[in-house]
């Protein structure tokens, strides 16, 4: 009777168990396993449908495993995945499977990328509105990972977004290929970054539009005659000017006294405007400071761009 009351127990707490692993295929040869850190997880693979009824060995990083066959079940302990290859009777790779885990309420318990700025683990920048953005991130201090794979698509489905990985892992750039640079957006950009840590698997994901993340480059700033500067829209900005306007945000300051454009004076001279031709109070020495930004929407100002007055004009 209490043998049967165990096994019945024993059998609630395994069902318990396996129900709370979900397994995923992230792309074809990386298997993910969802579960509690101190939860252990029984992991199908598979070597092939082709290969079923061969003589077939197993390795876990480079270590024969005592199981054979076409399908074998391993256990995961932890965050101990591991990259399974099978082979054949002469020990050639037939395939392989890399078995990363990913902790459940993952969100709470990200480690691998560290935070930027202000802002979220992931940071998106478009030059202007042709469909090509960027994305960055940086690794936390003490783990330095790798990106495992890369989604990015309009929340209504549609759309033909690819990405690329940077040689060094700490971002990517993107292009929406149906993305019509004089058409208004209607759908949102969901982009899913999936990075490991050893065999720690990590999902971070961003929402936007490209007018959210728009930054035109830098002014460029052409001295006129007398005391008045032309600015020229940077040359990647979309065109023609007209469609997409730029609002110049300028500051004029005493250039010994300054040593950035973020200087604060109540002497200094600032202003915005939509004209490309800007005049300067008359000043002995001067440093001027100019950027821009997307006239019709609240996205990013670009990077300053300075110019050095010494003399008189």
């Amino acid at each position: 009777m209490m043998f049967s009351l165990l096994s019945v127990l024993l059998l609630v707490m395994q069902s318990a168990l396996y129900s709370s692993q979900q397994f995923s295929q992230l792309t074809p040869n990386v298997l993910v396993v969802e579960k509690e850190l101190q939860n252990s997880a029984e992991v199908p693979l598979l070597c092939g449908e082709a290969y079923e009824g061969k003589d077939i060995s197993w390795r876990r990083e480079g270590t024969t495993l005592p199981k054979q066959g076409n399908r074998i079940t391993v256990t995961v302990l932890e965050m101990m995945g591991g990259n399974y290859t099978c082979h054949d009777s002469t020990g050639t790779v037939l395939s392989h499977q890399l078995v990363l885990v990913q902790m459940k309420g993952g969100q709470e318990q990200r480690r691998i990328l560290g935070k930027m700025e202000d802002t979220d683990h992931i940071k998106c920048l478009s030059r202007n509105y042709s469909g090509i953005f960027r994305c960055s991130w940086q690794w936390s201090p003490n783990r330095h990972g790798s990106v495992v794979h890369v989604s990015a698509k309009r929340s209504s489905g549609t759309g033909n977004i690819t990405c690329s990985v940077d040689e060094d892992g700490l971002g990517i750039t993107c292009i929406d290929q149906f993305q019509c640079t004089y058409a208004e957006e209607q759908n949102d950009i969901n982009l899913a970054v999936h990075v490991r840590h050893l065999y720690r698997l990590e999902e971070y994901r961003i929402k936007f539009s490209i007018t959210q993340i728009v930054k035109p480059d830098k002014v460029t700033i052409v001295p006129a005659s007398n005391s008045t500067f032309d600015l020229q829209y940077p040359k990647t900005w979309s065109e023609p000017d007209s469609y997409f306007p730029l609002t110049f945000h300028f500051k004029v300051m005493n250039r010994k006294k300054s040593k950035d454009c973020d200087y604060k004076s109540d002497r200094v001279q600032e202003n915005f405007t939509r004209n490309q031709t800007i005049t300067v109070q008359n000043r002995r020495e001067f440093r001027l400071c100019v950027r821009a930004r997307d006239d019709l929407c609240s996205s990013s100002w670009s990077e300053w761009s300075q110019y050095e007055y010494v003399g008189f004009f």
